[in-house]
């Protein structure tokens, strides 16, 4: 009997920075992730897969059908990051000497993007997504009244596929990992770093 699960939550929203390399002479490219930090409280994480089908015709028929895949966006809605994390998303420059973000021209990088969902039947769905850039963040403040009204920021990550091919993807590229706390997997330390496909591993 097929089972029936919900989302009903999301929590841990990390980010880790990612840096590639070219080999001047291979023009191979070699990934690498930098330490896991914590981006911001989530109120809401949305994901848009972008990939179209299409039929081409021949003698009257359709006779092939032409799949694309583009970019996925996930769209964030978040608590107010710190100046630090904002200037680091957001390819600004942060002063550590005074705490202050300083908006001078962006230079965004490439990150990993990690969280946890929840399932109606408590089971957490552990996440990586792998390589995208921010954009976003605007702000909007308000006078303050009586009542309970406040804002947040809103993120868009906008993922591409891995240049680094995994094994246990086929040898192809990826663009996340999606690994339920079911016990099959040992998740101990999933966010501690970013965990690639073949880094997870079988629980013990």
């Amino acid at each position: 009997m097929i089972k029936i699960d919900e989302y009903v939550g999301v929590s841990g929203l990390v980010v880790a920075e990612l840096t590639e390399e070219v080999d001047e002479a291979t023009g191979k490219v070699t990934e690498k992730y930098g330490k896991v930090i914590e981006l911001a409280g989530v109120q809401t994480l949305g994901g848009e897969l972008s990939e179209s089908s299409e039929a081409h015709y021949y003698d009257n028929m359709s006779a092939v059908v032409i799949d694309s895949e583009g970019s996925d966006n996930y769209n964030l809605v978040v608590s107010v990051p710190e100046n630090k994390t904002r200037a680091l998303i957001e390819g600004t420059t942060y002063d550590e000497t005074t705490g202050a973000l300083i908006g001078t021209p962006k230079k965004k990088k490439y990150f990993a993007l990690g969280f946890v969902g929840l399932k109606a039947s408590g089971e957490q769905e552990y996440n990586w997504v792998y390589k995208g850039k921010f954009t976003g963040g605007g702000k909007t403040l308000n006078t303050k009244t009586d009542g309970t009204d406040a804002t947040n920021m809103e993120y868009t990550f906008n993922s591409i596929h891995t240049s680094t091919k995994y094994e246990k993807a086929g040898n192809k590229p990826c663009k996340y990992l999606s690994v339920t706390d079911d016990g099959k997997a040992d998740l101990s330390t999933f966010f501690t770093k970013v965990t690639t496909p073949d880094e997870l591993q079988p629980a013990a």
